[in-house]
């Protein structure tokens, strides 16, 4: 299940942002409990791409990014 602040990537090009698959983001807003997401998505140099923010993606697609903890 997808949480706010998770990492994500994009499964299929958003012909109507410029997102392409495989493109990280950061959750930053949960809508209507969880059928619906509000991405911050950046381009290669970090920049965040302000048309994912206006845009609601669904789970379907959207793919979690894991992350493995090292303890050291």
């Amino acid at each position: 299940m997808l949480k706010l602040f998770d990492t994500v990537t994009l499964k299929n090009d958003d012909p109507e942002t410029g997102v392409k698959a495989g493109t990280e983001g950061t959750i930053v807003d949960v809508l209507g409990n969880g059928k619906a997401f509000t991405v911050e998505f950046f381009d290669e140099d970090g920049n965040t791409i302000e048309a994912s923010l206006y845009t609601e993606y669904t789970p379907a697609q959207l793919q979690k990014v894991e992350t493995a903890l090292t303890l050291t």
